[in-house]
C-alpha cells in the first residue's frame, strides 16, 4: 500500500535524531538517578538502620568521675554505720534523747573542719550550744581508730564522713582532706579524755591555723601535755621554771 503522503529522507533522518535524543535523555536520568540513591538513600544493607552504623562498633564516652561527688558518697556509706543512730538519716539529731543536729549546724559548717575533726577524734561532752540552742550533758565518744577502738576510724574515712556531713541536708562547705585529719591527729597526739565545746571554740575554725595569740590551756590540757612528756624533758622543764 502506497502512502498518500510518503516520508522525505529530511523527516526520517529527524524521527531518528528525536529517538536518539530521547534515549540518550533517558540513559542519563537513569544514571543520575542511580548515582543519587546510591549517595542519598543511606544503602540498602541489612544493617543500615541498626544502632551500630554501619557495622561499626559505637565509640564508648566514658563519664568523668566527680571526686568530690565520689568522696561525699563514701561518706555517706560510713555514716550510715557509724552516726546514723544517733543523729538520724535526717542529720537532725535526737531532741528526746539531747543530741544535737547536723543539718545546718553552726560547728558542722564553720569555715573550717578543725574543730569537729578534733570532736570526732576524741569526743565531746557538755553542754553545746548549736545555733542558740543549748543540749544536754550526754558524751558522743571518739571515734578514731585506736588501741582501745581499734574498730574505730582511720584518718581517711573520718575525712570521708566529715565532709559527707558538710554536704548532706542541705550543708554546703568544703570538703575534709585525710592530711587535715592526719594534721590534727599529730597536733592533738596528747589530748587526754574529752573535749569539751568552750575549750573547742577558743581554736581556730581552719585547720593549721594555729591557736589565738594569747589563747590560754585550761589545766586540764596542761596537765595532760605535761604527762606526755619524757621524764627527762619534764624534770628539764620543771627545774626551768625553778629558776
Amino acid at each position: 500500500m502506497k502512502l498518500l503522503f510518503p516520508r522525505s529522507r529530511r523527516s526520517q533522518a529527524a524521527v531518528g535524531a528525536v529517538n536518539l535524543s530521547l534515549l540518550l535523555g533517558s540513559a542519563s536520568l537513569l544514571i543520575w538517578g542511580g548515582l543519587y540513591v546510591g549517595v542519598y538513600s543511606g544503602r540498602f544493607a541489612a544493617d543500615e538502620f541498626s544502632e551500630i552504623p554501619h557495622g561499626r562498633p559505637p565509640k564508648v564516652v566514658t563519664a568523668a568521675v566527680d571526686p568530690a561527688a565520689e568522696s561525699i558518697k563514701k561518706g555517706a556509706k560510713i555514716y550510715s554505720q557509724v552516726c546514723i543512730a544517733c543523729h538520724q538519716a535526717d542529720g537532725n539529731g535526737n531532741p528526746g534523747g539531747g543530741i544535737p543536729p547536723l543539718a545546718g549546724s553552726d560547728w558542722v559548717l564553720a569555715e573550717g573542719p578543725n574543730r569537729i575533726i578534733r570532736i570526732v577524734l576524741h569526743g565531746l561532752e557538755g553542754p553545746v550550744k548549736v545555733n542558740g540552742t543549748t543540749w544536754g550533758q550526754n558524751q558522743m565518744p571518739p571515734q578514731a581508730k585506736s588501741a582501745d577502738n581499734p574498730a574505730g576510724l582511720a584518718p581517711d574515712d573520718v575525712a570521708l564522713v566529715l565532709s559527707y556531713v558538710r554536704n548532706a541536708w542541705g550543708n554546703k562547705a568544703s570538703l575534709v582532706t585525710t592530711e587535715m585529719v592526719s594534721a590534727v591527729a599529730k597536733e592533738t597526739a596528747t589530748q587526754v579524755g574529752y573535749w569539751h565545746p568552750d575549750d573547742l571554740l577558743k581554736l581556730p575554725a581552719t585547720v593549721g591555723a594555729g591557736a589565738p595569740a594569747g589563747a590560754p590551756q585550761t589545766p586540764e590540757q596542761l596537765k595532760a601535755a605535761l604527762k606526755a612528756l619524757p621524764v627527762d624533758q619534764l624534770e628539764a622543764l620543771l627545774k626551768e621554771i625553778k629558776k
